[in-house]
């Protein structure tokens, strides 16, 4: 079994405000913020890029299928 950082009942509210805050770094640092990172956080902010992609996707799906947003 994974190890995740989140308990499933604030799942949703916990990496919501790990992802402003990432907003809040990228509107606030502009083009630094990439140029700033390390390797390791450079790889892992194009991994989270691909996850928002894949959550949008999946989220699109459970939508057209009668899910309550």
């Amino acid at each position: 079994m994974r190890n995740y950082p989140n308990m499933s009942h604030c799942m949703n509210q916990n990496t919501l405000l790990g992802l402003q805050q990432i907003l809040d770094a990228m509107q606030e640092d502009s083009a630094e913020f990439l140029e700033d990172m390390s390797r390791e956080e450079r790889r892992a902010f194009k991994d989270l890029f691909h996850a928002c992609e894949e959550f949008m996707s999946r989220s699109e799906e459970l939508v057209e299928e009668g899910a309550v947003i």
